[in-house]
C-alpha cells in the first residue's frame, strides 16, 4: 500500500522502508520546502521540473535529468520553479 502524504510544499510518497527507515521517497513540490536536515546523505534525482536546491549557503539550480548531494545534517530545502518532482534516497555513502 502507497504512503502519500501531503505536505505544505505538496507530497511525499514513501517508495522504500527497510528495517523501519526511510530509504526512497518520490516528493513533489508546489511551493517552496522547509529547511530541515538529516543525518545522512540525500542524493536527489529530478525527475520533472525545475527549481533550486539550498544547501546550506549552496543554491543550487536543477532541471529534469539533473542529479544533486546533500551532505549529511545540512540545513537545505527546495524551491520549484514552477513545479519540482525529486527521488531521493538516503545514503550513509554519497
Amino acid at each position: 500500500m502507497k504512503k502519500i502524504k501531503k505536505t505544505s510544499f505538496g507530497s511525499i510518497e514513501v517508495l522504500l522502508e527497510k528495517n523501519g527507515q526511510v530509504v526512497s521517497e518520490l516528493l513533489k513540490f508546489e511551493r517552496e520546502g522547509r529547511g530541515h536536515e538529516h543525518p545522512v546523505w540525500e542524493i536527489c534525482y529530478v525527475l520533472e521540473g525545475n527549481g533550486t536546491i539550498v544547501s546550506g549557503e549552496e543554491r543550487i539550480l536543477v532541471k529534469k535529468g539533473e542529479v544533486c548531494k546533500v551532505p549529511p545534517d545540512t540545513n537545505h530545502w527546495m524551491i520549484p520553479d514552477p513545479y519540482l518532482e525529486i527521488l531521493i534516497v538516503y545514503s550513509p555513502e554519497p
